[in-house]
């Protein structure tokens, strides 16, 4: 699975710009009074403005293995602690190493190196794209067995579903769902529902859109 565009709302536009531009260094694709687009990897994150307040949305960017160290020391932002007090959580079990912090618009957001996801990481590319969307549901698996059924996703072969948390998809993209109000990891951020589309393609290279709505997770697919 790949998430080809990533569509997400925001209320403080011009203050996201400057975060994903000029701080992470994203290239920009498209910009329009109301909507900014940047590129990572094969992904293009789309921004849109919203006069209503919007709940942190939860997302990952795919780096090359054994790059966090120098992303930190590149990208002086506000890195968060792991339960141990360091800013680099090891996960065994995901075959994984990652890093979090606080984008302007208060969206947590992760770099996260997958060793099964083979990216050797060039020097001109830093990120390979964003492989993870968090989406907050009262039922996980409810929502588990829907996008397995409708978009033939597998369950993610490294995560042992959960009643409350589950991942869905592959090292190269991820649903991760997570029971409403439950805490993102490493912070006191409740997952919460919001708006937002995600263009992705399957593992037959076949694309979809799935719209996710708030409140009961209503979910259009095309």
């Amino acid at each position: 699975m790949k998430i080809c565009q990533l569509e997400l709302l925001c209320h403080d536009l011009e203050a996201t710009r400057t975060f994903y531009v000029d701080t992470l260094q994203l290239p920009v694709v498209c910009e329009l009074p109301g909507s900014l687009t940047v590129r990572a990897g094969w992904t293009d994150l789309i921004f849109v403005r919203t006069d209503t307040p919007v709940a942190p949305y939860h997302f990952a960017f795919n780096v090359a293995t054994n790059s966090l160290e120098t992303l930190i020391k590149s990208f002086p932002l506000p890195y968060l602690n792991t339960a141990f007090g360091q800013r680099i959580a090891t996960f065994t079990d995901w075959r994984a190493r990652a890093c979090y912090f606080r984008d302007a618009a208060g969206n947590l957001v992760e770099f996260i190196e997958r060793r099964d996801a083979l990216f050797g990481g060039a020097p001109s590319q830093l990120f390979q794209g964003v492989s993870e969307i968090g989406l907050a549901v009262d039922d996980v698996t409810a929502l588990t067995r829907y996008l397995v059924e409708e978009f033939a996703l597998p369950q993610f072969s490294k995560m042992n579903p959960l009643p409350d948390f589950n991942a869905v998809g592959d090292d190269f993209g991820l649903f991760i769902l997570a029971r409403t109000g439950r805490k993102w990891l490493f912070t006191d951020i409740p997952a919460e529902a919001q708006p937002c589309k995600v263009l992705f393609t399957d593992c037959y290279n076949l694309p979809h859109l799935l719209t996710f709505r708030e409140r009961k997770a209503a979910i259009a697919a095309c």
